[in-house]
């Protein structure tokens, strides 16, 4: 298959799932990095667009453009 054959997505997801293992987790320890600096080991939910749903009046200020 081409990538000209290719469609992009347009669909995103509403929510995003993101899953920290130990082994992620230590390995960013041993960057340097702390406890403050990462998340720790697990599955973390998140919901996409939330910002413009708790803030209706913005998007009349964007004027309606809410993707780049």
């Amino acid at each position: 298959m081409n990538k000209k054959d290719k469609k992009p997505s347009t669909n995103k997801p509403e929510e995003v799932e993101l899953i920290v293992t130990q082994k992620d987790y230590e390995a960013g320890l041993k960057r340097g990095w702390t406890d403050d600096d990462m998340l720790k080991p697990g599955r973390y939910k998140f919901k996409r667009g939330g910002f413009l749903a708790r803030h209706p009046e913005l998007k009349r200020l964007m004027g309606g453009q809410t993707e780049r």
